[in-house]
């Protein structure tokens, strides 16, 4: 009788073993789905693994069967964003109006490429886009999209810096805004100054104690009317489920940004998420791709 069972019992621990390591198959795949591999969001299809911590993410019509590790079949069919620990199968979907709006913008980002206003200045490819500097690394490509408003602007550094000169500049290099700050950040509040509509400005980093070590050249770009009017629609829509104890919201503010090019606003509202959700694997890879391509990670 114990012989019997030794091999029921071995093969039940092998079967919750590999339950418990989260080993999904792709059966099938239809509509708008995809997995986030890495700094990817990639399509769903037949034989692909998916991990543990796999997030899946359907968008409406999106229908994928899985296969768990014991051989049961898991079909999933309604928008959200689904995690592949749970381990029962009992997949419960986020489809919450956050959710939703996070969503849409990742389907968007993945087949932007008309060059219309969602995919104007987005971080796409390369890092070639980032600011050549000596030794102060701004969190932002060559040039971002501003608001008229309080804005962050963040940085890295080769060594202490000590005070740093913070400018704006015109493109004649006058001086619109200078502010002498102590460490990585400066808050600067541009709703004070009369910008010229689709003009460029620029701002630039400088250590006071090492002048040798400054930042490349930020370009700020005043949006249009009629940008400014289409970014104050979506947001309009983002805060009707508007949740500011919500990571999740935070993190969908960071990819309107970033869609929209309003990026050192973008390193804002990654900041503000991974501070809710210091956990959140889904948050930390967007935000570590982001800075990448950036050129600063």
């Amino acid at each position: 009788m114990k012989t019997k069972l030794l091999p029921i019992v071995f093969s039940l621990l092998i079967s919750v073993s590999s339950i418990a390591q989260g080993v999904f198959t792709v059966l099938s795949a239809k509509g708008e789905n995809v997995v986030q591999k890495g700094t990817e969001y990639e399509p769903l299809g037949p034989g692909m693994k998916l991990p543990a911590n796999a997030k899946i993410m359907l968008g409406e019509g999106g229908a994928v069967e899985l296969s768990s590790a014991n051989g049961s079949t898991v079909n999933l069919n309604k928008a959200g964003i689904y995690t592949m620990n749970d381990v029962a199968g009992n997949f419960k979907a986020d489809n919450s109006g956050l959710a939703q709006r996070y969503l849409s913008y990742v389907f968007n980002e993945m087949t932007a490429d008309d060059g219309g206003i969602t995919n104007n200045m987005s971080i796409t490819g390369s890092v070639e886009r980032s600011l050549e500097n000596n030794g102060i690394s701004l969190f932002s490509p060559e040039s971002t999209y501003f608001m008229q408003k309080a804005t962050t602007i963040q940085w890295a550094s080769e060594a202490e810096l000590g005070e740093c000169k913070v400018q704006v500049l015109n493109l004649f290099d006058e001086p619109i805004i200078e502010q002498v700050v102590t460490g990585n950040a400066v808050t600067l509040d541009l709703s004070k100054v009369e910008f010229e509509e689709d003009a460029f400005y620029k701002l630039i980093v400088v250590s006071n104690t090492n002048p040798s070590m400054k930042s490349g050249e930020l370009i700020l770009k005043v949006p249009s009317k009629i940008e400014r009017a289409q970014f104050q629609q979506d947001l309009i829509e983002i805060d009707k489920n508007k949740d500011e104890s919500s990571p999740l919201y935070y993190a969908l503010m960071a990819k309107f940004c970033k869609v929209n090019g309003l990026y050192v606003d973008a390193v804002t509202n990654f900041e503000k998420a991974l501070a809710l959700a210091p956990e959140s694997e889904m948050i930390r890879i967007e935000y570590d791709a982001f800075l990448e391509l950036s050129g600063v990670k």
